[in-house]
């Protein structure tokens, strides 16, 4: 059965590589988020389109998220995802809303009060580490943000010490050939193919378990923790 299972997430990830050109990986870091205003972020995060290629029902679905678990949305940004994770875990559930960007943390802090979402605590976070609580974390999660990590590896490792026994990390992003498709403005050369992702998530202590392909716009790998390792 593992071997089965090994073979079909084999397979897939070849798919997707022959579909994102398989020879590209990430040579330079985009423009960081933060230097656009915020405003602008702010729209652009939550503009009603984004629910046609992000599917964030499906995804909820698709991760298992229920009352009592605890995710880390890391670059929440505006709190797309992460409001959303705060109702699926509600009411003993938590969401860390981690961002580099103070400003829109603010932002999501105000909106999550509005909507009464007690369970939902913002972390202003360095580049280097996103400064969770040690084995506090059921699901870390990223979505779009990958891209903008500069040194994926060592980051991946301290997402993996906040990790719970049995704790899953998950990637949302677009392939080095989104800009060609129209669905986003990144060069290739920014973005990070899958074979790169699974490559650093591995040096890290982790191991790919699931591959979800109903995302229009992007790939969508979810990872658990290598035997033995927390």
């Amino acid at each position: 059965m593992r071997s089965d299972r090994r073979r079909f997430l084999a397979s897939t990830i070849g798919l997707l590589c022959l579909g994102g050109a398989a020879w590209a990986q990430q040579t330079k870091m985009p423009r960081p988020t933060e230097q656009r205003p915020l405003a602008e972020r702010i729209e652009r995060f939550e503009r009603p389109e984004r629910d046609q290629w992000l599917k964030p029902d499906e995804v909820i679905k698709a991760l298992e998220l229920k009352d009592g678990k605890v995710v880390a949305d890391i670059g929440a940004g505006s709190g797309y995802f992460a409001r959303r994770f705060a109702r699926a875990v509600a009411p003993t559930g938590k969401v860390y809303a981690v961002d580099i960007s103070a400003d829109v943390l603010g932002y999501l802090k105000d909106r999550a009060a509005k909507e009464s979402l007690r369970n939902l605590e913002t972390v202003v976070s360095r580049e280097d580490d996103p400064l969770l609580p040690a084995h506090g974390v059921d699901l870390a999660f990223f979505s779009d943000t990958t891209h903008h990590v500069a040194n994926r590896v060592p980051f991946f490792k301290k997402v993996r010490e906040s990790l719970r026994p049995g704790g899953r990390m998950a990637v949302i992003d677009y392939a080095p050939d989104a800009k060609a498709k129209g669905f986003c403005s990144h060069e290739p050369e920014e973005l990070v193919p899958v074979w790169q992702i699974v490559k650093e998530a591995d040096e890290a202590g982790f191991s790919l378990v699931a591959v979800h392909t109903f995302l229009p716009r992007s790939y969508f790998l979810v990872f658990g923790l290598k035997d033995g390792q927390s």
